[in-house]
C-alpha cells in the first residue's frame, strides 16, 4: 500500500472484527524509555468523519482552556479508570457494520450498536467527563495487521502512549498493539491532525527530499 494512499486512508475508516468483552489489564511500562510515546510529525488531514463529528459534538473538540486545565489522574488510579471506561464501553455498544462512505459516514457518542469509531469516541467522552485533559486523549488512525482501517483512542500517561481498543481486552502500550500508526489528533487542538509514527516519518522524509531537489 503507498504512502500516499495510507495518508488519505482516514476518508472512510472501516473498523476491523467485533468488541473485545474480556476483563482489562493495563500493559504500559513502568517508566518512560525510548519509544514510550507516538513519534509526531507533519501536519496531517483529519478524517472527513471527523470533521463531522466535530460539528455535531462541537464540546468534544474544544481545545482545553489554559487558564482551566485539568491534570492527569496519577499511577494506580489512572491505570483503573482506564481499565473500567475500556470495559464499560466494549460491554456497552453491540458491534455492527456501518456506511464508510464520507458522506454517509458518522461518529456517535453512546449508541446502542456501532462501530470502531463509536467505541473510540465514547472512550474518550466518557474519561473528559471524568476530568482527563482532551490534550491526552487523542484519536487515531491505524492499519491492523491486515490492512483494514480502524480507529483507536491513544491516552498519554507520564509514563508513554496506552491504547483503548474494541479489538482488544487489554489496554495496551501503542508500540505492541501491532499496528500500523497513520495519524491521530493533536494534542493543542483536537480538530487538528498529524502524520505519526513511521508513516509520518516517511511523509517528512519525502517532503525534506522534494524541497531539496532542483526545479
Amino acid at each position: 500500500m503507498s504512502w500516499i494512499f495510507k495518508s488519505f486512508l482516514a476518508a472512510g475508516i472501516a473498523c476491523a472484527g467485533a468488541a473485545a468483552k474480556a476483563d482489562t489489564i493495563v500493559d504500559a511500562p513502568a517508566a518512560a524509555v525510548a519509544g514510550s510515546f507516538i513519534g509526531e510529525y507533519d501536519n496531517a488531514l483529519a478524517p472527513l468523519q471527523a470533521v463531522k463529528f466535530c460539528m455535531n459534538y462541537g464540546a468534544e473538540c474544544e481545545p482545553d482552556a489554559v487558564a482551566d486545565q485539568q491534570t492527569l489522574p496519577s499511577g494506580e488510579r489512572a491505570k483503573d479508570m482506564l481499565r473500567e471506561v475500556n470495559r464499560a464501553v466494549n460491554d456497552a455498544i453491540t458491534p455492527t457494520k456501518k456506511p464508510t462512505s464520507p458522506l454517509l459516514a458518522h461518529w456517535t457518542v453512546s449508541p446502542d450498536a456501532g462501530d470502531c469509531n463509536d467505541y473510540a469516541v465514547t472512550k474518550r467522552h466518557r474519561l473528559i467527563e471524568m476530568g482527563w485533559p482532551k490534550s491526552a486523549l487523542r484519536l487515531a488512525v491505524v492499519l491492523t495487521a491486515s490492512g483494514q482501517g480502524h480507529l483507536v483512542l491513544v491516552v498519554r500517561l507520564s509514563e508513554g502512549d496506552v491504547v483503548l481498543d474494541n479489538l482488544s481486552s487489554s489496554v495496551r502500550s501503542w508500540n505492541t498493539a501491532g499496528y500500523q500508526w497513520i495519524s491521530m489528533q493533536s494534542a493543542s487542538n483536537p480538530r487538528f491532525w498529524v502524520a505519526v509514527g513511521e508513516h509520518g516519518q516517511h511523509l517528512r522524509a519525502s517532503r525534506l527530499a522534494s524541497l531539496r531537489t532542483p526545479s
